[in-house]
């Protein structure tokens, strides 16, 4: 599995890539319809919500807490990102509160101890480190890269 610097240097890597190819958009594109009933500041923000609760789960990961506050579920991944999508910021103030967000997520995932990373070998699985900085980080870009790339492709 891989080592903790390696996966923050992919997430960061990520994070650069995907930011490179919007962070020149005038501010209406923000404003398009183009991943399903989603414009790119609901995206921006559905992504920079999930950043910020796991950021939560980073902190209390490394307190020795469970990661989910009690009687949060996560389960129903589509009302969360509705949830987030709702608290959307207009225009390039979704790009700011995203970096925001990404600036807290990633700061979480630094500090959580490099013992919480790679494979428990006791339960074979990944430990809550990689999980935290798979799904709602590195995956989050590589889930979104290609539709994002086709849309700014579409606006040429």
């Amino acid at each position: 599995m891989t080592a903790k610097s390696d996966l923050i240097a992919e997430l960061q890597s990520g994070c650069d890539g995907f930011r490179g190819a919007i962070a020149a958009l005038p501010g209406d594109a923000y404003n398009e319809r183009w991943l399903g009933d989603w414009n790119l500041s609901q995206l921006l923000a559905h992504m920079a919500g999930w950043w910020r609760e796991m950021a939560g789960s980073f902190e209390r990961a490394a307190r020795g807490e469970r990661p989910t506050p009690e009687g949060v579920d996560y389960s129903d991944e589509d009302a969360w990102n509705a949830r987030f999508a709702a608290n959307a910021k207009p225009g390039a103030a979704a790009l700011t509160h995203w970096d925001e967000a990404f600036a807290a997520y990633s700061a979480a995932a630094t500090a959580l101890p490099e013992a919480l990373y790679g494979i428990d070998p006791e339960k074979d699985r990944p430990r809550i480190g990689n999980r935290l900085l798979g799904g709602p980080g590195i995956h989050h870009f590589q889930e979104h890269r290609e539709q994002l790339q086709a849309w700014l492709a579409s606006r040429k």
